[in-house]
């Protein structure tokens, strides 16, 4: 269970938003939704632990740790994308075989760039790589902030799924997206609307 209480912000003489109030359970996605400069990334940022100048509660229960995966993708342009994973997960201390690395790079429509350098590779296909990582946490909480801009349809479409299939197994999703994505909006249970 993620819990947010009485949670305000306040930057550059202004609030970025006051007194939010959301309570999201295992299985549940909660999108986050507002104008550019509303204050969205500033949200995910406090929900993953980064930003600590606000007021209010968060309240996560148990230790079921959280990924943020927010608008740079954290994806080194000089190391191929398995490079990438392998990197991404030892900042962990998390080692796993090189066959579930390609598998998450496959799911990802990545089957033929594992020994590219990322330089090569598109805007939308780096964020795919920086995607990969999200079926090889044991991470219950996924802050998604603009996950689905930069990807085509069919990127868009297994992002959608690994979504699913997340909050299928107990987890929980907070996301979000100026994309036109209604078939996995429409998932989400909860909004929480910020800078209105």
């Amino acid at each position: 269970m993620l819990q947010i209480e009485s949670l305000s912000c306040f930057r550059q003489d202004r609030y970025l938003f006051k007194d939010l109030n959301a309570k999201v359970l295992p299985g549940q996605a909660l999108q986050i939704v507002g104008e550019n400069g509303a204050g969205k990334t500033t949200l995910f940022k406090i929900l993953a632990g980064l930003f600590e100048e606000y007021d209010g509660r968060v309240i996560i229960a148990d230790a079921v740790g959280s990924l943020y995966l927010g608008h740079r993708y954290g994806v080194n342009d000089q190391l191929t994308p398995v490079e990438n994973l392998k990197f991404l997960l030892s900042l962990n201390e998390i080692q796993l075989a090189p066959g579930l690395l390609t598998a998450a790079l496959a799911r990802f429509q990545l089957s033929a760039e594992f020994d590219q350098p990322c330089a090569a590779l598109s805007e939308g296909q780096k964020k795919r790589v920086a995607l990969a990582r999200l079926l090889l946490t044991s991470a219950r909480i996924w802050l998604l902030d603009e996950a689905f801009s930069a990807l085509d349809a069919p990127g868009r479409a297994v992002l959608s799924e690994v979504c699913q299939a997340h909050l299928a197994s107990g987890g929980i999703l907070i996301f979000s997206s100026h994309q036109g994505i209604p078939e996995f909006a429409a998932a989400a249970q909860l909004r929480l609307e910020v800078g209105s």
